[in-house]
């Protein structure tokens, strides 16, 4: 969308609808949450038991045209391995079949590039195999340009272009924000479209570089907690080590302080000792001074 300065900003755009939904379950009383069936799926199903009583060629081409038109079905794979559809590959309605083929596996080019060997689309399925053609193109590249997406889907202005994906985000089908200063589509995630036979195997080898790239970071992990922990435990040998020392040197300076006081009280004594011995000999002196003086008063008279 553009500000009223005419400068273009993010469209972020978030549906109100949720693609699961949850219960409580009041039986058990237990106030836990659990996942019910996805409504897409419960849509699916209804049509794979329609056409499982299709009984004649038109009863399962008319099933497909309704399926194909119908709101919130954007799986068919399951429809397209059923042995009334898988017949009509092979008779005067196989362009029926190869339609459905193209709404599992196609997108819009395809389409296009096919047309003569197809079923003409109504407005409601061009929406659709539209929308289905982004969600394929978001699986290869979250960031799709303007560009490619107005090429792929047969689209002349930008304007129907950013309906189009706009009405696809509010129908859950793919989740995120037009970026139209860059002219991107930027999608944080999408509907999951059927897999091709041919492509299990890209899938596996896919999980599995998943799975070793998991093991490498598992690895990597324990090796640090090792560390850690060996780093750990020199840490506490060295305190206990430094707190050992330290309560030795309490000891010792709490021994030399006692040492010392007592060599203080030694030496306090023995002043006194010495001290107390110099009073009693000042008396003397003094006597024999007075014994003196008396002496010579005496001769004086």
């Amino acid at each position: 969308m553009k500000n009223d300065d005419g400068t273009a900003s993010d469209v972020n755009i978030t549906s109100s609808s949720s693609a699961v939904a949850t219960s409580s379950c009041p039986a058990s009383g237990n106030s836990q949450n659990f996942v019910t069936q996805n409504p897409n799926s419960l849509l699916s199903e209804h049509y794979v038991q329609l056409m499982r009583k299709a009984t004649t060629a038109e009863q399962t081409v008319d099933v497909i045209r309704q399926a194909l038109e119908a709101t919130g079905v954007h799986v068919f794979g399951e429809l397209l391995h059923m042995p009334n559809v898988q017949a009509l590959e092979k008779s005067e309605h196989a362009k029926s079949y190869h339609t459905l083929n193209v709404f599992a596996y196609g997108t819009y080019r395809q389409y296009l590039q096919q047309k003569d060997n197809l079923l003409d689309l109504t407005p409601v399925m061009k929406k659709k195999l539209q929308h289905l053609t982004i969600v394929s193109m978001a699986i290869k590249c979250k960031c799709i340009p303007y560009s490619s997406l107005l090429d792929e889907l047969d689209i002349k202005h930008v304007r129907d272009l950013e309906d189009l994906i706009i009405e696809a985000i509010y129908a859950d089908i793919i989740h995120g924000k037009l970026d139209q200063k860059n002219k991107q589509l930027e999608v944080d995630n999408a509907i999951g479209r059927d897999i091709q036979p041919g492509d299990v195997s890209q899938i596996c080898n896919t999980l599995q570089e998943w799975c070793d790239s998991c093991e490498t970071v598992l690895a990597c992990i324990e090796e640090q907690i090792r560390r850690a922990n060996s780093e750990k435990q020199k840490r506490i040998k060295h305190k206990d080590a430094v707190d050992k020392e330290i309560v030795n040197l309490k000891k010792a300076i709490k021994t030399a302080s006692n040492e010392t006081d007592g060599d203080c009280v030694m030496v306090g004594d023995s002043r006194e000792a010495s001290s107390g011995h110099e009073v009693r000999k000042k008396p003397s002196k003094s006597s024999k001074s007075g014994k003196a003086s008396g002496s010579s008063v005496r001769l004086h008279i």
